[in-house]
C-alpha cells in the first residue's frame, strides 16, 4: 500500500466526508480509515495520526461532530431545493445550461437529498430562451454599467419560422439597471434611436438582443438629466413596483374598486403598498395606489370580473375603448361563424 504525503491527508479526509457522510449519517474514525485505505486514496494512516488531523479540521471548523464526523454542506437540503427550483423554472436559462446546473446542485447535496431529488422531474417543455449569447451579453451590459458607458445593441424578434432574426435598426442605449422580472432579464435604460434621444426610461428584454457592444469612448447619459429624475428622485424599488410586466409608459395615480374577497389577487400582482380609502355596501373596497398605466391596462382587462378602475378618467376611457373594440371584434366573428 502506498504512503502519500501527510500534507494531503486532510484534503482526502474532507473528500471522503463530502462523498460518504452527512449530518444525519456521520462517519466514525474507523470508517474514515477504511475509506482512506481503499482506491483511489490508498493511504495507510494510524488511528492516532488520523485523530490528530480530525482534531485540527474540527478546530478549523471544517468538520462537525464528536462521536461521528461529517463535513458541513455549503447549502442545506432546503436551500438546495430552492436553488434547483429557481433553475427549474427560470425561463431565461437555456435547456442545456439548466441541465448542467441542476446536476451540479444535486452533486452539492448531502446523501438524503441526492436520494430524494430524483423524484423531481425536469420540465423540458417550459418556454426557455433560445438566445445562446444571453450570459455573454449580460456580462457586457454589467461592465458598461460599472464603467458608465453607452452600449450599441442589435435587437431581434421571432419570425414565422420560429427563429430569432435581427431587427434592422441599431440602438444606442444608456444602461442603468439589469433586473429580473418573471424569470426574464430586463435592462432599464435610455434609448437613442436613429439619432433621436427619448425623454423616458424604457425596459428591454435582454434575451431579445442579438449582440451588445460597449462604446468605450462614449459616457452614458446621467439618469438625472432625464426630465423625470432631474432632482435625483429615481428609486429602483418604486420603479419596479410601478412598472409591473416591465412595460413602458406613464405612472398614474389610480382609484380602483375591487371585491373584498379578491384583494389577495391584487396583492399577488402589486404588493401591499396601497391604501384602502373606502368600503362599499356590496362588500367591495376602494383602493388608491400608483402604477404604470399600460401595466394596469393589462391587469384590469384580465381581472375585469373582480376589479373596476374609477380614476384617472383618461385610463377609464382607454379601458372602455379597448373593451368595446374587443366586444365588437368577437361579435363580428360570431356573426361570420353563424353565416358560414
Amino acid at each position: 500500500m502506498k504512503t502519500k504525503k501527510k500534507t494531503l491527508i486532510d484534503v482526502y479526509i474532507l473528500d471522503v466526508l463530502e462523498k460518504y457522510a452527512s449530518k444525519e449519517k456521520p462517519m466514525t474514525q474507523a470508517q474514515v480509515m477504511d475509506k482512506l485505505a481503499d482506491y483511489p486514496y490508498e493511504i495507510s494512516v494510524s488511528r492516532n495520526t488520523l485523530a490528530s488531523y480530525i482534531r485540527d479540521l474540527r478546530d478549523a471548523d471544517l468538520i462537525k461532530g464528536r462521536r461521528g464526523i461529517y463535513k458541513p454542506a455549503l447549502f442545506d437540503d432546503h436551500e438546495l431545493r430552492l436553488l434547483i427550483d429557481g433553475v427549474l423554472f427560470g425561463h431565461h436559462i437555456p435547456t442545456n445550461v439548466a441541465d448542467e446546473l441542476i446536476k451540479k446542485l444535486k452533486g452539492m447535496s448531502e446523501q438524503g437529498l441526492k436520494n430524494r431529488i430524483r423524484h423531481v422531474h425536469y420540465l423540458p417543455e417550459i418556454n426557455r430562451t433560445e438566445n445562446r449569447n444571453l450570459y455573454e451579453m449580460i456580462d457586457k451590459i454589467d461592465e458598461a454599467i460599472q464603467k458608465n458607458r453607452k452600449i450599441r445593441v442589435v435587437r431581434c424578434r421571432y419570425n414565422t419560422e420560429k427563429k430569432l432574426v435581427p431587427i434592422e435598426n441599431e440602438y444606442i442605449l444608456d444602461p442603468y439597471y439589469l433586473v429580473t422580472e418573471r424569470s426574464r432579464y430586463y435592462l432599464i435604460c435610455h434609448m437613442t434611436r436613429n439619432g433621436q434621444p427619448s425623454n423616458e426610461l424604457i425596459n428591454l428584454r435582454v434575451d431579445r438582443f442579438l449582440s451588445v457592444d460597449i462604446l468605450a469612448n462614449q459616457k452614458a447619459l446621467d439618469i438625472r438629466k432625464l426630465p423625470k429624475y432631474q432632482n435625483g428622485s429615481f428609486q429602483l424599488n418604486d420603479y419596479m413596483r410601478q412598472h409591473l410586466y416591465m412595460v413602458s409608459g406613464d405612472t398614474v395615480h389610480v382609484k380602483m374598486q375591487i371585491k373584498c374577497d379578491n384583494i389577495g389577487d391584487f396583492i399577488d400582482w402589486y404588493g401591499k403598498d396601497f391604501r384602502i380609502v373606502g368600503y362599499e355596501p356590496s362588500g367591495d373596497v376602494i383602493l388608491r395606489f400608483s402604477v404604470n398605466d399600460n401595466a394596469l391596462m393589462f391587469w384590469a382587462l384580465q381581472y375585469g370580473k373582480i376589479a373596476t378602475v374609477l380614476e384617472p378618467k383618461r385610463l377609464v376611457d382607454k379601458l372602455r375603448q379597448e373593451t368595446e373594440r374587443l366586444a365588437n371584434k368577437y361579435m363580428k366573428e360570431e356573426k361570420n361563424i353563424e353565416k358560414s
